[in-house]
This record gives C-alpha cells, sequence and structure tokens, in this order.
C-alpha cells in the first residue's frame, strides 16, 4: 500500500497566491497547471482512490491566533475519511500549547507542522525551545510519541518578504533535531528545498530521529544529488510525499520508483518508504 506523506487542502487564494511567483514556480517546478481545481476533500480522496493510494498526511500550519481554530477545523474535515490524516499545529507564540497538546493526545494525533518562514517564528528563538521542551516532556512523561514536520525552503524570506532569521535552513533544522532525541524529525523536501546541496549534505548528517520527505526535492535537487541523500540516510529514514497539489500521485509515485531503484533500494526498502515509515509514526498498526 502507498501512503502519501505531505500534502496539502489548500484554499484556491492561496493556489493563486503562490502562482503568481513565477520565479518560485519556475526553481521549484511546480505544476500549477488545474492546481486551483485540486481542492478539497472529496476531489483529493478521489484522486487518492483512482490512484490506489490507502492514505494521505494532510499538513496545515497557522498564524500564532489561528492555532485552535485551524486544528479544530482541520480534525472535522479528515475525521468523516477512511483516507486522510492530518497534522495538527502549534506556535511558539501561541499561549496554549499544552491544551492542544492534550486534544492531540484525545484524537490521537501524532504529528505537528510547523512552517517557520510562513508563521514568522526563528528557530532558535527562546520560546521555540519552550515549546520543543514542552513536547519533549509529553513525549518522555505521557509517552504521546508526538513527531514533528517542519517546511523547508531556503531563501523564503525572498520570495514571501518574511525575516531572514525565519527560515527553516539545514544547520538550523540539525540543531533541533541534535538537541532534542526524544522528539522525531520530519525534514520536509529532503531537509532543504532549493538550499545548497553541500548545505543540505553537510549539516544533516544521519541521525535516529531524523526522517527526510521526498515532496518536490526531486525537481529542484540533480539526480545524483537526491540519490546520494537516499543512500545516505536509508530507507528506514525516507517518507514518500507528493505536496499535493502542487504535483500529482500517478507521475510522483513513478519518479521516486526510479529513484528508489538507482539508489539500490530493495522491494522491502521500498515499502518502507512508500508506506511503512510514516505509517509507524501515525502509530497506524492496521
Amino acid at each position: 500500500m502507498i501512503f502519501d506523506g505531505h500534502a496539502h487542502l489548500f484554499h484556491p487564494k492561496v493556489i493563486s497566491n503562490v502562482k503568481k511567483r513565477t520565479a518560485l514556480v519556475d526553481m521549484l517546478g511546480l505544476q500549477t497547471n488545474g492546481a486551483e481545481d485540486r481542492v478539497g476533500r472529496a476531489f483529493l480522496e478521489k484522486e487518492l482512490r483512482a490512484n490506489r493510494i490507502g492514505g494521505c498526511f494532510i499538513l496545515p500550519t497557522a498564524g500564532v491566533q489561528e492555532v485552535s481554530r485551524v486544528n479544530e477545523s482541520f480534525y472535522r474535515m479528515v475525521e468523516p475519511s477512511d483516507l486522510l490524516y492530518t497534522a495538527g499545529t502549534l506556535h511558539p507564540g501561541y499561549s496554549d500549547n499544552k491544551k492542544e497538546l492534550v486534544t492531540f493526545m484525545e484524537r490521537n494525533i501524532k504529528g505537528i507542522k510547523m512552517c517557520s518562514f510562513s508563521q514568522k517564528f526563528a528557530l532558535d528563538d527562546p520560546r521555540t525551545f519552550e515549546l520543543f521542551d514542552l513536547i519533549r516532556d509529553f513525549n518522555i512523561t505521557r509517552h504521546a510519541d508526538f513527531f514533528v514536520i517542519l517546511d523547508t525552503l531556503y531563501g523564503a524570506d525572498g520570495f514571501f518578504g518574511s525575516h531572514p532569521e525565519h527560515n527553516t535552513t539545514p544547520d538550523r533544522l540539525a540543531h533541533l533535531v541534535t538537541l532534542f532525541p526524544e522528539i522525531n524529525f520530519i525534514g520536509a523536501h529532503m531537509g532543504g528545498l532549493a538550499a545548497p546541496f553541500k548545505d543540505v549534505s553537510t549539516h544533516l548528517d544521519p541521525m535516529e530521529n531524523l526522517f527526510l520527505d521526498t515532496s518536490n526535492a526531486a525537481h529542484v535537487l540533480d539526480e545524483n544529488q537526491f540519490i546520494s541523500l537516499l543512500k545516505a540516510h536509508g530507507p528506514e529514514h525516507i517518507i514518500f510525499g507528493t505536496d499535493w497539489p502542487w504535483f500529482t500521485h500517478a507521475p510522483e509515485i513513478d519518479l521516486q520508483n526510479r529513484m528508489l531503484k538507482k539508489a539500490g533500494y530493495s522491494k522491502k526498502d521500498m515499502a518502507q518508504v512508500f508506506s511503512k515509515n510514516i505509517r509507524q509514526l501515525l502509530g497506524l498498526t492496521h
């Protein structure tokens, strides 16, 4: 079974806003044609079933004032679905992260998605460390098994006008992974979307609590670079993701099949990447 470990349910306005940033679209190879039609739970579920995808992990984020509302909205959106699972989101500036974590546990939500450049916080801010301390405490004392997905876009400030200190760079991501070994981290887009490859390969050493998802990265890295990351981190730490609606399932499955085979992954290894790793993090045993 294939499980998409990185997808979004965007409002059409978000898609339209990104499409206007043509330099970003070109740099990332985003497939924006028809993307405004790829919205809503029903449309996504139809695509998943058409491509025999057994599950899909949705990644919301929110501004500091919208954390609770967005978490509630996405939970209600996916609750009736037999295919969709949602992350929750938190913010270092939000006043009641502890309450949200309690709610996550009650709802069996394991993943926590954060995007520092769009949520406007720095990874090395003391409040950010306090938030990760709180997540770590839940994992240790309450056996919560929370994991964190961090979005990565090198030079996001240049495209979105955010502060450079709010970028999730490979070195900042690696520092967090090292500081909080009790938390599993997923570095979206192979840990550094559009970052200099030397930064990704130098700073993001394989670590027990670090996973990389494949979304978008193969459209930016050259083939040898992408394959070298697959080999370095190994099949137990790679997660298949499409970044839907920017990319669609059938072409991405074909692309990753080719990449994984060139990296020497066996059928068992490919099952890890395409399903098992994300399902284990989500606590899905059925």
